[in-house]
């Protein structure tokens, strides 16, 4: 062999060693992509589902300290909520909208302080309840009526809307 053709081979080893490398580089970015996407959508699962339990167990009340009150942008009621020590108690709930430049994020605030995100949209949002009591049934911007519920709330955005029922016998 020459010492033209080793460094040829040197040459096109070096580059499929470059390739190898970029590839598995490649390979590990959209391992990572994908385990990002995967746990932001866990999340949103899990958020959906905390927040259709907490919608669903959401207690009317005739005690004005202890309202189901809502607008466009916020909402407060009572609801039972799970405790580490295996049973539900009666919590206070809070859900608001709240919009940063073009996003909007819905928040779940407990009154221990514990807190997260419902949902994360680009654009804005605004809460609408549903009244199946009254003669039109139509969605309303708000609701004052701590002794009853409305039959649903949803989450209305720019491009889709999301629909909880509201109250536990609205299965």
């Amino acid at each position: 062999m020459t010492l033209l053709e080793v460094i040829i081979a040197l040459g096109i080893a070096g580059i499929v060693l470059l390739g190898g490398a970029l590839l598995l580089d490649q390979i590990t970015d959209s391992a990572g992509r994908i385990a990002r996407e995967r746990w932001a959508q866990s999340y949103e699962a899990n958020a959906y589902g905390i927040t259709r339990r907490l919608l669903r167990e959401a207690l009317p009340s005739f005690d004005s300290t202890k309202p189901f009150r809502g607008d466009a942008h916020s909402l407060d009621y009572f609801t039972r909520c799970s405790v580490p020590r295996g049973w539900s108690e009666t919590c206070h709930v809070t859900l608001a909208i709240d919009s940063i430049d073009d996003s909007t994020i819905v928040m779940a605030q407990f009154d221990g302080g514990e807190q997260f995100a419902v949902r994360r949209r680009a654009g804005g949002m605004v809460f609408r309840f549903f009244d199946a009591a009254s003669r039109d049934s139509a969605w309303v911007a708000s609701w004052a009526t701590s002794a009853t519920l409305p039959s649903a709330l949803a989450i209305i955005g720019a491009a889709d809307t999301v629909v909880f029922p509201v109250g536990p016998s609205r299965e």
